[in-house]
């Protein structure tokens, strides 16, 4: 007889999502693509809509699997149904959870601020632990045992005033183009889709040169194809979104973005990641969220990169020739992120 996971068939995977409360504001649940993440309370009442075969209950008293402590284990959880080989469909299920998991952490980018950012994981793979250490003076012999809380510890509350807030900025628009509702070439759609992915690892990183790493790389993801000098690409394609503010001059944030695109390429290609600041960090998010921003509200302009590469083009033609600006849709908008001096302490 086969082994419980060898055989084909219809599989529903339930799994913890730790660092997630999904609340009344947003009905308790939330649908991303494929995974949909529902609230604990709720998910007993839907359990036929979400595929469930047994009830909760009914799978709780099955205590030799432990089912009771599972049910309990996290406040939320990833729900999903797949069709085909259980070992096949088990390393898809945790791919696409992990990745969605990381889209809803993108979430945060322009709503919270890093060092009150949650770590969205599955189950509790990425749950903080505890750094213990000793430190005695050579001198006096006088010791002190340290026992320091280590990782992120917050959580995000889906309510109605993050609805309100992803309404405004850009997130809802990316669940429309994920979920195939927005006409967009292929190879786009999955550039975006993995912008989206790595931009979320970043927001939930303790990790101040693998956040910043990350943003970069989602950063060339959206604006550049193989083969351009992207410290020359990036900041005019940055620029043909932004440039336009006062603050691209005021800021200068040209020379800004070389010099992020420096210390990227120094921790790349050398291993120096010293002189990344969390400044640095900052600074690549508030380029992200006008990014992600104004390619989302305006993907009737932009079904591919290579619109978006052709519209940078014109921006900077019409720079060349000193023309009245007229390539720029008067739609666009600088999202501003104000900071306080806690959010330069670290992350």
């Amino acid at each position: 007889m086969k082994a419980i996971k060898d055989q084909k068939g219809r599989w529903l995977f339930v799994a913890p999502v730790s660092g997630l409360i999904l609340s009344p504001g947003i009905n308790r649940e939330i649908l991303i693509n494929k995974i949909t993440f529902v609230n604990r309370s709720k998910m007993a009442r839907i359990r036929k809509r979400l595929g469930f075969q047994l009830t909760v209950g009914d799978l709780k008293k099955k205590k030799e699997i432990i089912f009771d402590t599972f049910f309990n284990e996290a406040k939320s959880f990833a729900v999903c149904q797949l069709g085909g080989s259980g070992v096949e469909k088990e390393k898809e299920f945790l791919k696409i959870a992990r990745d969605e998991i990381n889209i809803l952490s993108l979430s945060q980018l322009g709503y919270g601020r890093r060092r009150l950012n949650a770590s969205l994981s599955l189950s509790k793979e990425k749950r903080p632990g505890t750094l213990s250490y000793f430190m005695m003076h050579t001198g006096n012999k006088k010791w002190t045992m340290q026992n320091k809380k280590s990782g992120r510890f917050m959580e995000i509350t889906f309510d109605k005033n993050w609805q309100k807030f992803q309404k405004f900025s850009f997130f809802y628009d990316l669940l429309e183009l994920l979920r195939g509702n927005l006409n967009v070439s292929d190879r786009w759609l999955l550039d975006i889709y993995n912008a989206a992915v790595l931009a979320g690892q970043s927001q939930s990183s303790s990790d101040l040169p693998q956040a910043f790493l990350w943003n970069m790389i989602a950063i060339e993801t959206l604006l550049t194809h193989r083969g351009d000098s992207y410290s020359t690409a990036l900041p005019k394609r940055v620029e043909a979104f932004i440039g336009w503010t006062t603050d691209w001059s005021v800021s200068n944030f040209e020379s800004k973005i070389g010099e992020v695109y420096q210390k990227r390429c120094k921790f790349v290609h050398a291993g120096q990641f010293d002189e990344i600041k969390i400044e640095d960090l900052l600074f690549t998010d508030l380029l992200l969220v006008n990014i992600f921003y104004n390619i989302l509200k305006h993907i009737d302009m932009f079904r591919d990169k290579d619109s978006l590469i052709q519209f940078s083009k014109k921006v900077q033609a019409e720079h060349i020739l000193g023309v009245k600006p007229k390539v720029r849709p008067k739609s666009l908008k600088f999202l501003n992120m104000n900071y306080s001096d806690k959010d330069y302490e670290g992350i």
